[in-house]
């Protein structure tokens, strides 16, 4: 792990507005790696957008309810590489620029009160970033993840986003993109490539070349990919993903597999 920095303040905004004001935070210099979505607490992980991948910084933002418009905010920065050992302020400074920014927002609401009192209107929701075609309230969890094998209109691995909504899972790249209901979903299961080698369906399912992409037994062993099984045209068959995020793998792969659990019994 390379250098880091932390940093947890109290920032007087809901979780909501939080988590919405850090969606949109620089998207010319920072990314948008993983996203996960809770009623309490949300977890957000940007990666810089750099040209030298030595250079490059991960920014992990948890975000818990602290009560009515009170959000405990904890951002930490860390090199990505471990070949620089010297950050030179870079993480002191993205922390201070994520509470800088929210805290931008927290005085510009101060200073509008007075005028949308007297003039006794309510303020426009803002518009949710980063959730496409669906409605905000719908998405429950969002990760980057790559399609393995199992849905009959995709052949060949593709790198994307999974996202859960409330009727459903979606996987979308820029161009492609499938749904599968919870109303076809039987089940969904936490894998390691070790398990889908013994598993003949499973196996059958993810295409080869993926399988051989993890070399060592840490790797095989590693808990990193879904496998739904879903009722198709053709019957009852299953469809594979592999989570992506270098950040905390298999616990977003265990988050995913509760909700989707749990909106199934829904």
């Amino acid at each position: 792990m390379g250098k880091h920095s932390e940093e947890t303040r109290i920032i007087e905004q809901s979780k909501d507005q939080c988590e919405e004001r850090l969606l949109a935070f620089d998207t010319g210099k920072y990314e948008l790696k993983n996203h996960i979505v809770d009623k309490e607490e949300s977890l957000l992980v940007l990666h810089t957008k750099i040209v030298f991948a030595a250079n490059g910084q991960r920014i992990t933002i948890k975000l818990q309810s602290a009560g009515d418009q009170m959000t405990e905010v904890c951002v930490r920065s860390e090199l990505i590489s471990n070949v620089v050992m010297n950050d030179r302020g870079a993480n002191k400074k993205n922390i201070n620029s994520m509470f800088g920014y929210l805290n931008e927002e927290n005085i510009a609401n101060q200073h509008r009160k007075p005028d949308s009192t007297r003039n006794d209107q309510r303020s426009k929701p803002k518009s949710k970033l980063f959730f496409w075609d669906k409605n905000a309230t719908a998405l429950k969890m969002s990760m980057m993840a790559s399609y393995l094998g199992g849905y009959q209109e995709f052949e060949k691995p593709l790198k994307g986003t999974l996202e859960i909504h409330q009727a459903g899972i979606d996987f979308a790249v820029m161009g492609p993109k499938f749904s599968i209901p919870f109303l076809e979903i039987k089940s969904v299961t936490i894998a390691s490539t070790w398990d889908i080698v013994k598993n003949q369906a499973w196996r059958e399912t993810c295409f080869k070349d993926e399988l051989k992409k993890d070399k060592t037994d840490h790797e095989k062993a590693s808990k990193n990919k879904l496998v739904v099984t879903y009722q198709n045209d053709s019957g009852q068959t299953q469809c594979i993903f592999r989570a992506d995020n270098s950040y905390e793998v298999e616990k977003s792969v265990v988050k995913a597999q509760m909700l989707i659990q749990e909106l199934m019994e829904d």
